[in-house]
């Protein structure tokens, strides 16, 4: 499925997106290199070194959102419901231990 989307670029955005639709620009070259690493569809015209340039942030933020959600399942791990869990299951645990002996 495909979506239009109508975007609106400030003259900061294009500044910051300008080399990566340069072709020959190093940045064009590191978006290239990236794509062709990717199997992501040439990027010849200025609509496809976007939906790339898209994807590769996408793909860099995606690692910071892993960060932040273990981040917040260790809170919810050390929390003190879950240290009064694992101490329950522990003593359980070790009163079966006991009574085999």
């Amino acid at each position: 499925m495909s979506k239009r989307v109508s975007l609106i670029l400030g003259d900061s955005d294009e500044a910051v997106i300008a080399p990566y639709l340069n072709q020959g620009s190093p940045a064009y070259e590191v978006l290239r290199h990236w794509a062709s690493q990717r199997d992501v569809d040439d990027i010849k015209s200025e609509a496809a070194a976007l939906r790339a340039l898209l994807q590769a942030g996408a793909e860099a933020l995606q690692e910071h959102v892993l960060d932040a959600g273990y981040a917040e399942l260790a809170t919810e791990f050390n929390s003190e419901p879950s240290n009064a869990e694992r101490r329950t299951a522990r003593d359980r645990y070790a009163r079966r231990g006991q009574g085999r002996q």
